[in-house]
């Protein structure tokens, strides 16, 4: 596949042949890869193995406590560093971060630098390089193809079934990486802490219950449309976790993937939305979706009642993970209160 990058200082977004609007979508910036050291993985300790993961190709064994762990899914390193183990490889998503990490995850990597593996193509060869014995591609849009060209490396974990590729639950994504790694309580943990945090925001803030939001952002090949992520995207389904809700005709027009196309002649679709949540790291897209024939007519605008994220919000949103959630948790429910008020 041909990946070609359009870079500004907070945007850089990939454009691969068999899934170019979707990896626009996903991220709000991205960047090259950048070299590392290939430490063997911290890792997991107890735990029953073989252990056996079920996922959206069928099974995978994983015969003992993995030692060097590909992270090749895009938000895939936050739920591994979370459960105590430091992946070998790690792969680049979005904000040109140390190691493809990002501050709420640094303090996990103890001082070891995974080697950064692209966010365009992979391949196998700098996969089999790292020599892992575990791939976790959760967040990865695996097909059944490149699924099986993975496995013949190392045992591979695809995302399950039952949800649009890349719009895989924080909390499955963190109960099949804990099942692979053979840390199934420390994972049951970090999912029981992270929805309480979900429980004390929706009783701080009931006003947000039943108001209906959209999470957009504009499109960066062009002016002439944006993206409006439906409640199968990881946006979504934080903001429906704390019992706002998403107009239904996003979810319609987003089918079966995790975001809708919407033509900017049709902006007004957004004042079906209590609430508009800008999702952008880029002062440029801000400026061009602002500057939208409709964009002052908007509900949302009139009323005050838009939120635009800075870019660690953007990317702790996007990551939706046990270790980028509290974050967004802190600061993103009492904007939203604000808004819906």
């Amino acid at each position: 596949m041909i990946v070609r990058f359009l870079r500004t200082r907070a945007l850089c977004l990939p454009v691969i042949a068999t899934s170019l609007v979707a990896l626009l979508v996903l991220a709000a910036c991205g960047s090259g890869s950048s070299g590392g050291s290939s430490t063997p993985t911290t890792g997991g300790s107890g735990g029953t193995f073989p252990a056996t993961v079920t996922h959206k190709f069928g099974t995978t064994t994983v015969p003992a406590a993995p030692q060097r762990v590909v992270s090749l899914g895009y938000t895939d390193q936050d739920a591994i560093l979370a459960l105590g183990v430091v992946p070998v490889g790690v792969r680049e998503f979005t904000g040109d971060q140390p190691s493809a990490t990002w501050p709420w995850a640094q303090p996990k990597l103890d001082g070891q630098t995974p080697t950064v593996l692209p966010v365009g193509d992979v391949s196998t060869e700098a996969i089999a390089a790292l020599r892992p014995d575990l791939i976790v591609g959760i967040s990865a849009g695996l097909t059944q193809e490149t699924y099986a060209t993975y496995s013949k490396i190392a045992p591979t974990i695809a995302q399950p079934a039952g949800f649009v590729d890349y719009g895989t639950p924080w909390q499955d994504a963190t109960t099949l990486t804990g099942k692979a790694l053979g840390k199934t309580a420390e994972a049951d943990k970090l999912i029981a802490d992270t929805d309480a945090g979900f429980v004390t925001a929706k009783s701080t803030y009931p006003a947000l219950v039943g108001k209906s939001v959209a999470a957009v952002r504009p499109s960066s090949a062009d002016n002439a449309s944006f993206f409006v992520w439906g409640s199968q995207d990881l946006r979504g389904r934080f903001l429906e976790s704390l019992g706002m809700t998403i107009p239904a005709e996003f979810d319609t027009l987003a089918g079966s993937n995790f975001y809708a196309t919407i033509s900017t002649e049709q902006l007004s679709k957004l004042d079906q939305a209590d609430v508009v949540v800008l999702v952008t790291a880029s002062a440029q897209e801000r400026q061009a979706f602002e500057s939208l024939p409709g964009y002052g007519n908007l509900k949302a605008v009139q009323q005050n009642k838009i939120i635009v994220l800075d870019d660690d919000e953007s990317a702790a949103l996007s990551f939706s993970s046990v270790l980028s959630l509290p974050s967004v948790l802190e600061t993103l429910p009492a904007k939203l209160a604000t808004a819906a008020g």
